[in-house]
C-alpha cells in the first residue's frame, strides 16, 4: 500500500524542517523584539514558512514561546550536561575546583564561540525578565539543576557551605561573568579595539574569567581548624 503525501518520509522530513525554522525565527525575534511586539506573520517570514505552521506545529504563538524555551534549554544542557555528567570530585577541593573551571570554560567556548549562542543569550536574557511559565520552565528544568550542581562544585573547593548565600551568589557572579561577555560583544570587542572576536579573543576572555574563579576560590577558602 502506497504511503500518502501526509505520511511520507519527505513530507514528514520537511516538516521537521519547518518545525526548526520556525523555533530558530521564534528564538532570535523573542530575543531581539520581546514576545508581544513580535507577531506570528514576523516569524512565519524569518522561518520561510506558511503562518499556519505555527498553530499547526505549537499551537499558536504563546507554545511556540515555551517551545523555543525547551529548545535553549535542551541546547545548553546539551553543553554543560555532559561535563556535570563525567564529574567525580571525590571530596576533593583541588579535583572540584579544576571541574568547576572546566564546566564554566566550557560554557564560554559556546556562549563566545558558537554563533547561535548570541541569539540564546537574547531569548534567555528577555524571558528571564519576564516571570511567567517560559521562565519558570527554563528556571525548573535548566538553572535550577545546573547551579545546584555548579555550587556544590564551588563549595567543595572552598570548604563553604554549597547552599551558602555567599557560594549561591559566588556561582551566579563567574556564570553572569560569562553571559555579559556574549550580551556585550559588540562593547567589549570596541573598547578592547578588536576588529573581530575571534579564538585568540575568546582565549583572552577565558583567561580572565578563570582568573576571577581562582581570586574568588582563594579569597574564600575556608580555613581548616
Amino acid at each position: 500500500m502506497n504511503q500518502s503525501a501526509e505520511t511520507s518520509p519527505n513530507t514528514a522530513k520537511a516538516g521537521d524542517q519547518t518545525r526548526i525554522a520556525l523555533l530558530m525565527a521564534g528564538i532570535r525575534l523573542f530575543g531581539t523584539k520581546g514576545f508581544e511586539a513580535t507577531s506570528t506573520r514576523e516569524i512565519a517570514a524569518a522561518a520561510e514558512a506558511n503562518i499556519a505552521s505555527i498553530a499547526y506545529h505549537f499551537g499558536g504563538k504563546e507554545g511556540l514561546r515555551l517551545a523555543c524555551a525547551e529548545m535553549v534549554g535542551s541546547r545548553i544542557q546539551s553543553v554543560v550536561g555532559p561535563a556535570l555528567m563525567a564529574i567525580d570530585p571525590k571530596d576533593d577541593p583541588v579535583l572540584a575546583q579544576a571541574a568547576f573551571e572546566r564546566v564554566l570554560m566550557g560554557v564560554t567556548d559556546f556562549m563566545l564561540g558558537q554563533v547561535e549562542a548570541r541569539d540564546i543569550a537574547g531569548f534567555m536574557v528577555r524571558e528571564l525578565g519576564a516571570p511567567g511559565a517560559v521562565f519558570d520552565r527554563v528556571y525548573t528544568d535548566f538553572i535550577l539543576p545546573v547551579h545546584r550542581s555548579l555550587c556544590d562544585l564551588l563549595g567543595l573547593a572552598t570548604g563553604q557551605d554549597p547552599e551558602s548565600d555567599l557560594i549561591r551568589l559566588g556561582t551566579f557572579s563567574i556564570a553572569g561573568q560569562v553571559v555579559y561577555f556574549r550580551i556585550g560583544h559588540a562593547i567589549v570587542a570596541r573598547r578592547m579595539e578588536w576588529k573581530a572576536v575571534g579564538p585568540d579573543e575568546v582565549g583572552t576572555i577565558k583567561a580572565v574569567i578563570l582568573a576571577n574563579i581562582r581570586a574568588f576560590i582563594a579569597t574564600n577558602r575556608k580555613q581548616q581548624p
